[in-house]
C-alpha cells in the first residue's frame, strides 16, 4: 500500500505527529489540540479516539501486532493506548523528584533556590495555605 493512495473523508486538525503500522493496516495521529486517533487504512475506519493530552501530541507509535499505540507529549507524559477501544491503559511520567516535597520553614535557602523548588513541584504551605 501506498500512503499516496489513502484518502480521507474527514480531515485531521493539525497533525502533529502521525505513523503507519508496519503492516500498513493503521495509520495513527497525534494533533496539536492533544487528539489521539487511529484510522483502519483498508476501509477508512476511524476507531474509537481519545483526547489524549492537555497539549499537542509530539509523537506517535504503534506496537508491533497493533494492538497498543503510544503518544507522547511535551507536558511530559506517555500514554498507553488500546487502539481496538481507544482506551487509555496508563500514563508514563517522568518521575519529578521535587514534586510535592514540602518546604514549608525551609531555611537555609534564598528566595530564588525557594522559587526554583516550587517551579520544579515543591510546596510552600506557608504560601498556600493550610492543606486538605
Amino acid at each position: 500500500m501506498n500512503v499516496t493512495e489513502v484518502v480521507f473523508a474527514e480531515a485531521h486538525l493539525f497533525p502533529t505527529a502521525v505513523v503507519l503500522s508496519a503492516d500498513g493496516a493503521y495509520l495513527a495521529v497525534g494533533t496539536a489540540t492533544g487528539e489521539v486517533s487511529l484510522r483502519r487504512v483498508a476501509d477508512r475506519t476511524l476507531l474509537p479516539s481519545a483526547q489524549g493530552h492537555p497539549g499537542p501530541v509530539h509523537g506517535v507509535a504503534l506496537s508491533g501486532d497493533g494492538r497498543l499505540l503510544a503518544s507522547g507529549s511535551l507536558d511530559g507524559t506517555v500514554r498507553l493506548w488500546e487502539t481496538r477501544s481507544g482506551t487509555a491503559l496508563r500514563t508514563l511520567r517522568a518521575e519529578r523528584r521535587y514534586e510535592r516535597l514540602d518546604v514549608t520553614g525551609l531555611t537555609g535557602v534564598t528566595p530564588a533556590q525557594r522559587s526554583a523548588l516550587l517551579v520544579v513541584g515543591a510546596v510552600d504551605r506557608a504560601e498556600t495555605g493550610p492543606g486538605p
